[in-house]
């Protein structure tokens, strides 16, 4: 590891440089010739003793900065690939991990620790401050102030003397704590104890779960302006409660006996029971009517003689029956007897739904209008040929599995497959294309004969294979393609464009610092047929940006381009049996896709497409990002304008294109060699860049070497010239003496004067010199015998 301790003012190169810290470097040109003879010389020893402290050799680089004391145990650490670490006794162990303050200690990958005694000791985590601590396990999580503490996963710890216990939960305040999971604490010594509980202002504490508190026993607060509530579960103001108290006694009424005969009964904890006979035996429940019953727990009996007999029941009107949990029964006589079922009668006595309004969301009931439209736009926005007599239907035996198309066969579990002859076999896969095949696990194919034979694998395009696990394929074998128009990469696994290739071509003669290496063999010995591009698996995969609409059949899309193909392609499928080639499967009641956002389309079972102009494919798949679109088994695009390829994938950065997932990155095989500045590079284009450039950079330090040692040996003739120069000898004589000197092909001369007073007891002396390297030297001295 390299020891940095100072900066040296190269004059050859006109920058700074880094040295040892016996180096030492001009300050001005108009350094006299003695302090510039003395200069040399010792540029000359610290050469001539090695300046392997300033270069290193291997092709791991790191900085390490150190205290200003003396070496050793205050050293600066930085010990993994991509650690920085800056102040005494600081430790980045972790890969890609950050230190900067005195003793910081970032432990584990990705991890940053800022400040004094700082601690980031869990993935990703984020300590800063005098003493912050992001515990051992508390991934993802951060502790901002002196002493605050975070020990909680996806935690969050802001204020001096701040901590958090439960895993997702934020403390912000002095001394605020959140000691429990889901829990929050704002304000100076906030104590959030109980699971999602919340603490609101100084001192407050929420010791119950799911609760909020604005005050603890003794310092109640109260909350002012608050507006009248309009849904049932809002708070309501003093106004409300007095006025509904106010009007209790005029609408409401109830006749009987009056004699206790009758009375009403709820047993139940906070149940409520009214009129003759009724009663609330269910915990919170609720009995209105003439013997009417509510027996479940959170069930409700309206009417006379209706009982809701299952848990969270409803049962309204004469004699209705809800029995089963859930279930509503609603009018005379009907009968509920299914769990989360609605009935408007009974066996054989059945009612019709009338006035019914236009559902608007997705779980809204139709009316016959909406129907009858449905179905007739069917044929409008969804299309698919075929001999549509039974022989060439799609088939979808996969658990949550769904085919579109002609012979479409979606197979495998939770599979999605769209386009005549299209094949999804393997689990949680995706084929879309005429004869396009996705036969890995977690594998999506896309395009005419695309083929994606192997696990987490991506084949993109007309003809694209892609037979390597966790790949990504834009071709094949002799057919590859460019992927034009790709942005600058930013992340440690995004792709880079050739115009960053070029750049850091262009800067490899200053630094090598930020240089891509040949990967290692399991000996130690480097690999030159293998290089890896991106930092630690926590960054989430290569992304690929900017994107131009492609023009010709060759062109790459983008999201937008493909947002647009897929909205057509699937707008407004309904479930319709004149059209044999859509088959789906999974639980209609309960998996139904979701198609929130504006123009959004989502396909599959539990999908789910909530941004405007959204697309969601495959079972799971979500797509919350305005413009986004998750294509793939449980793909995650939560970003806008951002594209999540294949099964698990997540794009959660605008603008981007995610082939994998954080620990689960994929490659993108078969990619064509970039031409333009934004075309992503393959691997043979990036050794070869990295070849030529480690060679000119080799060559240019070779070349400062000989000319430093040059120097130093132009200095050391220099020395031995002056050290010949004779003196005078004779009391009240003088000399002029001339000498001269070679050293390691360098050669100099000296002149001289010397004087010799005349009682022989002072001598004067003055010099010059001039080496072979173009450099002057003087020197002037007097003596004195006794």
């Amino acid at each position: 590891m390299n020891k940095i301790y100072k900066s040296v003012w190269c004059e050859a190169t006109g920058t700074w440089v880094a040295t040892s810290e016996t180096a030492r470097g001009k300050t001005k040109r108009g350094t006299s010739r003695k302090q510039a003879l003395a200069q040399a010389v010792l540029a000359g020893a610290v050469l001539l003793g090695g300046v392997s402290g300033a270069y290193a050799g291997n092709a791991d680089i790191y900085f390490d900065a150190t205290s200003l004391v003396p070496a050793g145990d205050h050293d600066a650490s930085a010990s993994q690939p991509g650690a920085i670490a800056a102040g005494a006794n600081a430790v980045a162990s972790g890969t890609g991990s950050s230190a900067f303050g005195y003793g910081a200690n970032a432990t584990v990958n990705g991890a940053s620790a800022f400040g004094y005694m700082a601690e980031a000791k869990a993935k990703a985590a984020f300590a800063a401050g005098g003493g912050a601590l992001v515990d051992t396990g508390a991934e993802y999580s951060t502790a901002v102030g002196n002493i605050s503490t975070v020990r909680g996963i996806n935690s969050t710890s802001i204020g001096a003397f701040s901590e958090v216990d439960g895993a997702n939960s934020v403390a912000i305040g002095y001394k605020a704590t959140a000691t429990s999971d889901n829990s929050i604490a704002l304000g100076n010594m906030a104590d959030a104890s109980a699971d999602g509980s919340v603490a609101l202002g100084q001192g407050s504490i929420a010791d119950r779960t799911k609760t909020v508190s604005v005050g603890a026993s003794g310092a109640e607060r109260q909350i002012t302006n608050v507006a009248a509530g309009t849904e049932a579960t809002d708070a309501v103001n003093l106004s409300q409660l007095n006025a509904a108290a106010a009007n209790a006694s005029r609408y409401f009424k109830a006749g009987g006996a009056n004699d206790g005969s009758d009375d009403a009964t709820a047993n139940g904890d906070h149940s409520v029971a009214i009129g003759a006979y009724a009663n609330a035996s269910g915990y919170a429940s609720f009995a209105a009517g003439t013997s009417s019953w509510a027996q479940g727990d959170s069930s409700t009996a309206v009417g006379t003689l209706a009982t809701a007999a299952g848990d969270g029941s409803t049962a309204l009107g004469y004699k209705a029956n809800a029995v089963a949990v859930n279930s509503v029964a609603l009018g005379q006589g009907s009968v509920a007897d299914r769990a989360n079922t609605v009935s408007v009668g009974a066996s054989g006595a059945e009612r019709q739904i009338t006035n019914v309004a236009a559902g608007t969301e997705a779980t809204d009931a139709v009316n016959l209008s909406q129907l009858n439209a449905a179905a007739a736009d069917a044929s409008r926005y969804f299309k698919a040929g075929g001999a549509n007599d039974g022989s060439d239907d799609a088939t979808a035996n996969g658990d949550h599995s769904v085919a579109i198309g002609a012979y479409a066969n979606a197979s495998g579990y939770a599979s999605f497959a769209a386009g005549t002859s299209s094949w999804a076999q393997g689990d949680n896969s995706t084929a879309v294309g005429t004869l396009a095949t996705a036969a890995g696990d977690n594998s999506t194919a896309l395009g005419y004969q695309a083929n994606a034979s192997s696990a987490n694998s991506v084949a993109l395009g007309n003809g694209s294979i892609a037979d390597r696990i966790n790949t990504v394929s834009v071709g094949s074998a002799g057919a590859e393609r460019q992927i034009t128009n790709v942005a600058a990469g930013t992340a440690d696994t995004d792709a880079v464009n050739v115009a960053q290739l070029k750049e850091v071509t262009s800067q490899t003669d200053a630094k090598l610092d930020g240089a891509v290496m040949y990967d290692k063999n399991a000996d130690g010995s480097v690999n030159k047929n293998s290089v890896t591009l991106g930092g630690d698996a926590s960054s989430g995969g290569t992304i690929i940006h900017n994107v131009a609409d492609g023009v010709d059949s060759t062109d790459a899309v983008n999201v937008g381009q493909l947002n647009t193909a897929i909205g057509n392609a699937v707008q407004n499928i309904t479930v319709n049996p004149n059209v044999p080639f859509f088959s789906a499967d999974g639980n209609v009641g309960t998996e139904g896709a979701q198609a929130s956002g504006t123009h959004s389309v989502a396909v599959g079972a539990n999908a789910n497409a909530t941004g405007t102009n959204a697309i969601a494919m495959g079972a799971n798949s979500v797509a919350s990002g305005n413009n986004a679109t998750a294509l793939g088994a449980a793909a995650n695009a939560s970003a806008d304008n951002s594209v999540a390829l294949g099964q698990g994938s997540v794009a959660d950065r605008a603008s981007t294109v995610s082939v994998g997932a954080a620990g689960q990155e994929r490659q993108i095989t078969n990619v064509a060699a970039g031409v333009q500045g934004t075309d992503a590079v393959n691997v043979n284009q990036l050794q070869q860049s990295m070849s030529g450039a480690v060679g000119q950079a080799n060559s240019y330090t070779d070349d400062q070497i000989r000319s430093a040692r040059r120097d130093a040996y132009g200095g050391t003739a220099t020395a031995l010239a002056a050290a010949g120069l004779p003196q005078a000898v004779l009391p009240g004589h003088g000399m002029v003496a001339m000498a001269g000197g070679t050293y390691g092909g360098q050669s100099a001369i000296a002149i001289g004067v010397s004087q010799l007073s005349e009682t022989g007891k002072w001598v004067y002396k003055v010099q010059g010199t001039s080496d072979s390297r173009g450099q002057f030297g003087a020197s002037i001295g007097a003596g004195m015998h006794w």
